[in-house]
C-alpha cells in the first residue's frame, strides 16, 4: 500500500462518504490536522462537521482500496461504510 495518495483519490474517498450521508453541498477546508468538512442538504441545513486527521485520512484510503478490491472480485458488491467517529452528524 503506497504512503501518499493523491489529491483526486483522498477526495473521491471523502466524496464517497458524503453521498452515502446524503450531502448536497460541502466544504472542505484544509488544515496543519487534517481537512475539516462541512456538508449540507439541499436547503442549506448542516448535516455534518468534522475534522480527517492524517490517521483518519489514512485509514479512510485504506478502506476505499479494500473496497475496491472487494468490487473487483465481487462485482457489484456495494460496500457501505460511514466512519461516524471521523464525521459528527448534526441535528
Amino acid at each position: 500500500m503506497p504512503a501518499t495518495f493523491s489529491y483526486a483519490s483522498i477526495l473521491h474517498a471523502v466524496g464517497q462518504v458524503l453521498d452515502q450521508i446524503g450531502v448536497k453541498n460541502f466544504a472542505i477546508k484544509e488544515e496543519e490536522e487534517g481537512l475539516f468538512i462541512e456538508g449540507y442538504d439541499g436547503e442549506g441545513q448542516l448535516l455534518v462537521q468534522g475534522l480527517y486527521d492524517i490517521a483518519s485520512l489514512y485509514d479512510l484510503m485504506s478502506r476505499s482500496e479494500e473496497k475496491t478490491e472487494a468490487e473487483e472480485l465481487r462485482p457489484g458488491l456495494q460496500a457501505r461504510f460511514i466512519n461516524s467517529w471521523l464525521i459528527t452528524i448534526v441535528n
